[in-house]
């Protein structure tokens, strides 16, 4: 090391310490990974991948993603995440005639029903 920049040239290339310390700690955490990672380890990270990647394409294959996409950027839902109102029975029943709220809690009630059928088959 050179006393006033305190770097080092390893193979032509200047190190700080800073830069030591940092590719030991990475050498550090590829021998932990190599210590932790066994067969079992890695067939149940590919039970996992593949378990979310048929959630994923199921979910792709349908509607939901565009429904759920214009949901969230719906700027009323911005408005009240900002300063959600609180609401009682009352508003609920009266919210109960508004059209979009009626389409809403269909969606709902089916999606509630699909999990209900779904613990059948497990």
């Amino acid at each position: 090391m050179t006393g006033e920049n305190n770097t080092d040239k390893i193979s032509g290339i200047e190190m700080t310490p800073t830069d030591i310390e940092a590719i030991l700690d990475l050498a550090r955490t590829v021998g932990m990974l190599q210590n932790y990672i066994n067969d079992e380890t890695a067939h149940g990270i590919a039970r996992l991948m593949s378990t979310v990647l048929k959630i994923t394409n199921a979910i792709m294959s349908t509607d939901f993603v565009d429904v759920m996409e214009r949901a969230i950027q719906d700027p009323q839902l911005d408005k009240a995440l900002i300063d959600p109102h609180k609401i009682g029975i009352t508003g609920l029943l009266r919210e109960m005639g508004n059209e979009d709220f009626q389409r809403g809690m269909g969606i709902t009630i089916e999606l509630l029903k699909a999990m209900g059928r779904a613990t059948k088959d497990t």
